[in-house]
């Protein structure tokens, strides 16, 4: 009985951790080796933006058209070569449908932006759209700074966040197994 109960736990938290109610963006690229080196560019070096996003966001008229829409992200970091790097909060994170080449924009400001285009990464309109866990390859993205115009291929993935109740589920559910486990071995010996 208290198996049951422990792995009744354990599949509970897995499966809330699988659909979360936020999601990770992750944009990934490597820089041209002979891009100018500064606060967001290393040459040649591998970067990494990610950020998340409510799974069904909140979206109003005045931050949303028939091709694009605004979204409020939270949790951003930017990396390069897997190091987290201090850069300025993004001032805008818009996404696009495939009417204007997929993907999504990262605006730190008047002359500092990434775009990643190639695929619509959300089903639905811009006026309803809700983000689901995926990959998608064959992207490029665009870098545009005071010092640099780049472009080169990259990866977008939306990935499940852990939820903490979830988290906690799978923990006490895996902590209940393993003492359920020693009692067991305890009796035989």
């Amino acid at each position: 009985m208290m198996k049951t109960l422990l792995l009744s736990m354990l599949s509970l938290g897995i499966c809330g951790m699988c659909s979360a109610s936020s999601l990770y963006v992750t944009g990934t690229g490597t820089f041209s080796p002979t891009d100018t080196a500064d606060t967001f560019v290393t040459p040649g070096d591998t970067f990494s933006v990610q950020f998340i996003v409510p799974s069904s966001p909140s979206i109003n008229g005045s931050n949303s058209t028939t091709v694009s829409f605004d979204v409020p992200v939270f949790g951003f970091t930017y990396t390069l070569n897997q190091t987290p790097v201090s850069v300025p909060e993004p001032t805008e994170v818009t996404f696009y449908t495939t009417a204007d080449n997929g993907g999504f924009a990262v605006d730190f400001g008047p002359s500092t932006e990434f775009l990643f285009s190639g695929s619509q990464i959300f089903p639905g309109t811009t006026a309803a759209p809700t983000f689901s866990p995926g990959m998608f390859s064959g992207q490029t993205f665009l870098f545009l700074d005071s010092n640099n115009v780049d472009s080169n291929s990259s990866t977008v993935t939306v990935a499940p966040t852990p939820e903490p109740a979830s988290i906690l589920l799978v923990l006490c559910g895996g902590i209940g197994l393993i003492a359920v486990g020693a009692r067991k071995s305890a009796r035989v010996c």
